[in-house]
């Protein structure tokens, strides 16, 4: 049976303090699930008129990518639900432009029309000016509740990477790194245990530690299959 990302003997605890977020080429974790997505951003240079899209569910490391590339290539980070027609020459300017969850972005931007405009317009200015631009979404182009039928359009143009779901043995690296984002150090055999029973997710994988990590706060003890199971109830 797999694990519920959820906590059934909830801490009332505020865990607020800030956590680390190692977005490094070195720190991700590469599996069959994105493997294909991590060649596609590493190798920018050759991307189908300079444009690429990630797709995946949330928490699968779209962002980790993203920040790959970013760092690589020198590109600029630009929220869509800010994007403005009016001025869109000079984000096209930037020459390297990263917006990020595109489909949840738009659907959050005060004036969507602009917005899109904004987007299709960018998308334009970087084919002729032979920029690179990425871009991403929890879905693929296709799938995006675009209104403007130019846009929808052009979007769906570019590859499209998909990040799928991590299989067990990129799971135990995967509770690793997040326990190491929080400054614990995890042993490996419980990380092994977690990823046997969790469901096979990101974000489930990322629910489970914040419950382990604020069980084990509240009730000082350290983070065991013991406690795993007492707080999974398994």
């Amino acid at each position: 049976m797999k694990a519920a990302a959820s906590l059934p003997r909830q801490l009332p605890l505020d865990l607020d303090w800030p956590r680390k977020s190692a977005l490094t080429r070195a720190d991700f974790i590469e599996g069959d699930c994105n493997g294909e997505a991590l060649a596609a951003v590493e190798d920018w240079h050759g991307w189908r008129d300079g444009r690429l899209v990630l797709c995946g569910d949330e928490g699968c490391g779209k962002s980790h990518l993203a920040a790959i590339w970013a760092a690589r290539a020198g590109a600029h980070f630009i929220d869509a639900a800010a994007l403005d027609p009016h001025n869109i020459r000079d984000v096209s300017a930037l020459g390297v432009v990263v917006v990020e969850d595109v489909d949840r972005r738009l659907a959050m931007a005060p004036d969507l029309p602009r917005a899109e405009e904004g987007l299709m317009h960018l998308f334009n200015l970087m084919g002729e000016q032979g920029g690179r631009l990425l871009l991403s979404g929890r879905e693929p182009p296709a799938r995006w509740n675009i209104a403007l039928p130019d846009l929808s359009s052009r979007v769906a143009l570019p590859p499209v990477f998909r990040v799928g779901r991590p299989d067990v043995t990129l799971l135990s690296h995967l509770f690793l790194k997040l326990f190491d984002d929080r400054d614990i150090a995890l042993d490996p055999r419980v990380a092994s245990f977690l990823a046997l029973r969790a469901e096979r997710s990101f974000s489930a994988a990322q629910e489970m530690v914040e419950a382990l990590d604020r069980y084990s706060v509240g009730t000082k003890r350290a983070i065991t299959t013991g406690l795993a199971k007492e707080v999974f109830g398994w």
